[in-house]
Parts: C-alpha cells; sequence; structure tokens
C-alpha cells in the first residue's frame, strides 16, 4: 500500500499516484466514493483506496489505455468504460501488453534526475498481474450523473486521444478530470485514436463548460482554460 503517493487535494478529495507518474482520483462523498482510472496496477491499489474510505465504490476508466485501467482487476465491481473502447481496453490488458509495462517499469527513469530505478514494488506479484485481465466493464455515456453524497459528478464526452474518452464533471467545484483528453503531449496517432477534428471539438466543448480547473492522468499540476488555449494552438 506504500507504493502509493495519496494527495489531498482538499476534504474528501485525493489524488493517488505512484512512480509511473499516473495519476488516479478519489472522491469520497457523504454516502459513495468514486475512483477515475486505476493506472497501472502495479501496487496495491485497492488497499490503498480502502485505507482512505470504506464506502461503496464506483470506478471509472476515462478511456481503455493500459495506464488507466490494468489496476481494474484489484477490485470486485465492474470499471464504467466507453463502449467505444471496449476493444481498446481488452488489448491493452493481454498478458502481452502486461509483460511490455513490466518490462519498462523495471528500467523506469526519473526524468527529473536521469537516474533509472526499477519502478516496481518491492513485493510485486508478477505471476498475478501478468494473468490478470481488464476485469468486469460496464457501459459508460455521456450525461451519466454520479451522486455521491454532496457531490455530483457529470460524465462528458470528450473524445480525440482515443475515440471513447470520457472526462468527469465535479459540479460543485467545476472542476473536470480529463484523463488523457487534453495534456501538453496528447498523443494523437494510432488506429484507437479518433481524427484531429475530432480533437478541436473536443476542446471547444471544454471551452464552452469553462471548469476552473482541469486534472489530468499524467501531471501534478491542474491546467487552466488558458493551457487550454495553448493545446488549441498547437492543434492548429
Amino acid at each position: 500500500m506504500d507504493y502509493y503517493q495519496i494527495i489531498p487535494i482538499k476534504e474528501n478529495v485525493y489524488r493517488i499516484t505512484s512512480s509511473e507518474n499516473v495519476f488516479m482520483e478519489l472522491l469520497v462523498g457523504k454516502e459513495k466514493a468514486l475512483l477515475i482510472d486505476t493506472g497501472y496496477g502495479f501496487g496495491d491499489l485497492y488497499g490503498a483506496v480502502r485505507s482512505i474510505t470504506d464506502k461503496p465504490l464506483t470506478i471509472v476508466n476515462t478511456h481503455g489505455h493500459v495506464d488507466h485501467t490494468c489496476g481494474n482487476f484489484q477490485f470486485p465491481q465492474e470499471a464504467y468504460l466507453a463502449d467505444a473502447d471496449l476493444d481498446l481496453l481488452q488489448f491493452h490488458n493481454t498478458r502481452a501488453f502486461r509483460e511490455h509495462s513490466v518490462a519498462l517499469a523495471h528500467h523506469t527513469v526519473d526524468y527529473a534526475t536521469g537516474r533509472e530505478f526499477d519502478g516496481l514494488p518491492e513485493d510485486f506479484d508478477e505471476d498475478r498481474y501478468l494473468a490478470a485481465g481488464p476485469g468486469s466493464t460496464r457501459s459508460l455515456e455521456e450525461g451519466m450523473v454520479f451522486d455521491l453524497g454532496g457531490m455530483t459528478i457529470r460524465t462528458i464526452a470528450t473524445p480525440g486521444h482515443t475515440r471513447g474518452s470520457m472526462s468527469l464533471y465535479y459540479e460543485e467545484e467545476s472542476w473536470l478530470y480529463v484523463g488523457d483528453a487534453a495534456n501538453i503531449f496528447l498523443w494523437l496517432f494510432g488506429p484507437d485514436a479518433a481524427d484531429k477534428e475530432t480533437y478541436l471539438q473536443t476542446l471547444d466543448k471544454i471551452e464552452q463548460l469553462c471548469p476552473k480547473r482541469l486534472y489530468g492522468g499524467h501531471g501534478p499540476v491542474p491546467y487552466t482554460m488558458e493551457d487550454v488555449r495553448l493545446f488549441r494552438q498547437t492543434a492548429m
């Protein structure tokens, strides 16, 4: 469980991260909790979440990539994912893909220092990890609302990075959790991605929503609307 760092953002809102520089979000309402993404799942993510809350838990994957879904198997409940990313989820949770992730993790690089180190937990169970699949899923659609009790989370389709990318809007704070749908190093290539026009339409949607903060899957600092405008300039 110590493999994961738990970062309080405000009361009952947490970011969970580890050496692979993937950020997951845990929102704890008065009645329920919601986990956004499950990362690579190398460490005991289930234990990390349960060290914070024992409330009924909903899991949402922002998209189907390996670094956002491979921890799904640790949880007994189904994870919500857009149907457009189901094939992607299956492919990124194959044994071969997991083997590739483990090989890379053994040679993790600290980009601040250039130092290479083994980024896996000391008690990492490689056989269990490689044998794991994607877990069970439920269909995630735009406009779904998760009422956690004093915290309202609404889904917003934000395709581009993948065809099924979905963001989650925390209405009471006007914060948007975008996964990889908008960031400074957006990947927009490969068979699982949509085209540039679709991505620009996603940026239009974000600008119309005008959230106060945007939390992404790979950065310690939230983005602002000024960042979103720079994302557009880069894409143009």
